[in-house]
């Protein structure tokens, strides 16, 4: 454990000093430190900033022009006299900090006397089964997502993982239940690596993900909960007749190569001619979602992103059209796809965030 630690009187200095002989560590000589933007020493990019200040007094120094070079250190308030001490914030997700094992530690050396704590996060804790119902999610395990519903209501800390437009009512409490972790697109890799990790940690802190991807099949012992709303459209145009079966393994195994959990699709868009088709309605059948359809004027005045480079003489793009329709104009996750199957379809993320909590 390295602390780097901050007071401004002697009594302040005399507690820093005793933490940093026990736990080794160096005090912070100006309140520059908190605004500047000079690059940590590299033996001080995983340690844990100490303020021994009133509470109101670090809680000002974390919302004033706060650099980001020290975002991701996490910070304890302990006050001058040693008589209280809490996390204010935890360490970010570059940061290979225990927190906890930190605050546990200065704790300890401050004493049974020390106050520590207001009460637990059950309190606020968000139902997370509630959550998924609402966003028509489908967990790979219902009885974990129980478990780990049961586990946050009790107080514990879970490990979020999201690419997607995830939302949190209130940060500020959250942040006390949920350690975020977003993802882009440009990270997918990164995003699916967290999940292998998780998978082979078989880790005490629940971990929950939050995605349309269809992760690989990993062996291990950890059991990472994934959630999968159900946000993607897919628009399709039946080119030739097909076997409906063939369909649904094409249709399928499409997704999978393009990363997209089968179990995301939300609606199947379709021209009105095509609403009938069995094709349309196996395909429907085997991903357990609806069947929307449109009008052919209503596809030809949709307004479609992207100009296509592959086939520019193709003006009427019906699918893309029809997944975009479905997704309130979202974004374009594959574009006709298909060639010579007989079939093509395009798939788009439906807009909009998903609130994690009330």
């Amino acid at each position: 454990m390295y602390l780097l630690c901050y007071g401004r009187s002697d009594k302040s200095l005399k507690l820093g000093k005793y933490l940093m002989e026990c736990l080794d560590g160096r005090w912070i000589e100006s309140a520059e430190f908190f605004t500047s933007r000079t690059p940590l020493a590299a033996s001080e990019k995983n340690a844990c900033i100490v303020m021994i200040l009133p509470l109101e007094a670090c809680c000002g120094i974390l919302s004033d022009n706060y650099s980001p070079v020290i975002a991701s250190l996490p910070v304890i308030c302990v006050s001058p006299d040693g008589k209280f001490a809490a996390v204010l914030r935890r360490a970010g997700v570059t940061s290979l900090v225990d927190t906890d094992a930190v605050y546990k530690a200065i704790s300890g050396l401050l004493g049974k006397d020390c106050f520590t704590s207001f009460g637990d996060n059950s309190d606020f804790a968000p139902d997370l089964t509630r959550t998924a119902h609402a966003y028509n999610m489908t967990p790979n395990d219902p009885e974990l997502l129980l478990m780990v519903n049961s586990y946050i209501k009790s107080g514990g800390r879970v490990s979020v993982y999201t690419d997607l437009p995830v939302s949190f009512a209130e940060p500020v409490l959250d942040s006390l239940i949920f350690d975020i972790n977003r993802y882009g697109s440009h990270t997918r890799e990164s995003f699916v690596q967290a999940y292998i990790s998780e998978k082979k940690t078989d880790s005490d802190q629940p971990a929950v993900f939050v995605t349309c991807t269809h992760f690989p099949d990993v062996e291990g012992d950890g059991r990472p909960l994934v959630l999968t709303p159900r946000r993607i459209s897919i628009g399709l145009e039946i080119k030739d007749k097909i076997d409906p079966e063939y369909a649904v393994k094409y249709v399928r195994s499409a997704l999978i190569n393009h990363m997209i959990e089968p179990g995301a699709v939300a609606t199947i868009a379709v021209t009105q001619a095509a609403h009938s088709s069995q094709i349309v309605r196996a395909i429907a059948d085997d991903l357990g979602t609806s069947v929307t359809a449109y009008s052919a004027k209503r596809l030809s005045e949709a307004v479609v992103p992207l100009q296509m480079t592959f086939a520019p003489e193709k003006m009427h793009d019906i699918c893309t059209a029809a997944a975009c329709l479905a997704s309130s104009d979202g974004n374009v996750l594959i574009r006709r796809c298909g060639g010579n199957s007989g079939l093509v379809f395009s798939a788009a993320l439906q807009k909009g965030n998903i609130m994690m909590t009330e």
